[in-house]
C-alpha cells in the first residue's frame, strides 16, 4: 500500500478485475453507489436498471461465447468492453463525490490508489520473485520457467545459466550484464514471467535466476532453481 495526498478511486486496478469477478464487483458496486444516495448524491453515470442490463448481456453473451465459439466472439467481447466501461465511469464521479475522504471512497468498494502496491519501491528494498517454476519444453532440450506475480507492471529478466552463476554476475540498472566466468549464460529480457529456452546442451543442469524490474528500477538477483535438460 502507498500513502498518497490526494486518494481516488485507481483506474488502474478497477481496469484489472478479474473477468471472472467482474459481473460481482459491479453489482456490489451499484448495490451500494445506487442505494446510499445520501452519500453518492448526484447524477450517476449509470442507474441500477441499466446496470443490471449491462451485466445481464455480458453474462448471456460470455455463456454463448463458451458454446458457440468464435460465431459468438463479437457479440462477447462489445458486452465485455460495456461492462468494463460501466464501472471505470463511476470512477470520476465518486472521486468527485468523496473529494479524497477514505471512507467514502472505501465505500464505493472499489480499490483506491492507497491500494496500489508501491512496486519500485519494493523492488529497491529488495524483494525478489517467488515460487519460481523450471520444466522440459514439448521440445528436446527445450526449458519453460515460471514464477508467482510481484505486482502489475512489473517486468521479469530470466537468467539460464550453465550450472550454478559465477561470484561477480550483476544485472546493472540499464539491463547490462557482467560475466566474469566461462559458464554459458541466456538472458530473457521480455516482460512476461513465463519463459522459453531453447537449444540447450542435452542431459545438463541448468540453473534459472529472475531479476525484477520497473521502470528503470533493476531488483537483486533471485535465488537459483535447478533443471536438467532432455537427452
Amino acid at each position: 500500500m502507498r500513502s498518497v495526498n490526494n486518494n481516488k478511486i485507481s483506474t488502474r486496478l478497477t481496469r484489472r478485475i478479474l473477468l471472472r469477478d467482474i459481473a460481482a464487483r459491479i453489482k456490489t458496486m451499484s448495490d451500494v453507489v445506487n442505494v446510499d444516495t445520501d452519500v453518492f448524491t448526484g447524477i450517476q453515470p449509470f442507474n441500477a436498471a441499466a446496470i443490471a442490463v449491462i451485466v445481464a448481456t455480458f453474462l448471456s453473451t460470455q455463456s454463448a461465447y463458451k458454446v458457440g465459439g468464435s460465431m459468438k466472439k463479437m457479440a462477447f467481447l462489445d458486452a465485455k468492453k460495456a461492462i468494463y466501461a460501466c464501472i471505470l465511469a463511476f470512477a470520476p464521479y465518486i472521486d468527485g463525490v468523496a473529494k479524497g475522504d477514505t471512507v467514502i471512497l472505501k465505500l464505493s468498494t472499489l480499490e483506491t490508489l492507497e491500494d496500489e502496491i508501491d512496486v519500485p519501491a519494493l523492488i529497491a528494498a529488495g524483494g525478489v520473485v517467488a515460487n519460481i517454476k523450471a520444466k522440459q519444453g514439448k521440445l528436446p532440450r527445450e526449458i519453460i520457467t515460471n514464477c508467482d506475480s510481484f505486482g502489475m507492471g512489473t517486468g521479469y529478466i530470466a537468467i539460464l545459466s550453465e550450472g550454478e552463476l559465477p561470484a561477480g554476475f550483476t544485472v546493472n540498472k540499464l539491463g547490462q550484464i557482467s560475466n566474469p566466468g566461462s559458464k554459458k549464460v541466456f538472458i530473457n529480457f521480455l516482460k512476461d514471467r513465463k519463459k522459453t529456452f531453447t537449444g540447450l546442451a542435452p542431459c545438463t543442469e541448468y540453473f534459472i535466476y529472475y531479476v525484477l524490474t520497473f521502470g528503470n528500477t533493476v531488483g537483486l538477483i533471485s535465488a537459483g532453481v535447478s533443471v536438467v535438460t532432455s537427452a
